[in-house]
């Protein structure tokens, strides 16, 4: 997600790896700021939300079986899906292709928070981040961030949660 820039930070794939998973630019300035999860990813009901979906390996599909929302993560292509959570809840992310070994592994969550609960789970990470010693990629100040946009524009352009990238 883009933190108090505005901003999520260029993207290749060239640079993923173990400690940056997502593949961010270590020189771009705009990356520096923005909040990285894995695994679960935190959204605001009633925004629209979109997500960068993209993969290092192989065909992947980021489907949320509950909200009938798929899309899917292609090799070498950052493939935008645009969606408004209308149900406050913890939902299921499963890869919807058959794409290796590892896939009946490839899950992750959905969290849908009431705007307050949302404002506080980015206030968790970037205290969660404050405490690993200094502003590392996903270290948002709690004040500055995306849910203060206009209510017409998505809430951020976060990460795929799919393991496969």
């Amino acid at each position: 997600m883009p933190g108090p820039d505005g901003q999520f930070g260029r993207r290749d794939i060239s640079f993923v790896s173990n400690s940056n998973p997502m593949g961010l630019d270590p020189n771009d300035p705009a990356g520096k700021d923005d909040i990285i999860t894995q695994g679960e990813l935190h959204v605001p009901v009633n925004r629209p939300v979109i997500l960068g979906l993209a993969s290092k390996d192989v065909v992947h599909d980021f489907f949320l079986p509950h909200m009938r929302i798929a899309g899917d993560a292609i090799p070498g292509s950052l493939i935008p899906i645009w969606f408004t959570p209308l149900k406050t809840g913890t939902y299921e992310v499963i890869c919807g292709q058959l794409c290796g070994l590892g896939h009946y592994s490839m899950k992750g969550s959905l969290v849908v928070d009431t705007p307050e609960d949302y404002q506080a789970w980015l206030k968790e990470r970037a205290e969660l981040a404050g405490t690993q010693g200094g502003s590392p990629a996903g270290a948002p100040k709690a004040e500055n961030q995306p849910a203060a946009q206009p209510e017409n524009k998505p809430a951020a352009l976060a990460p795929s949660p799919s393991p496969g990238g």
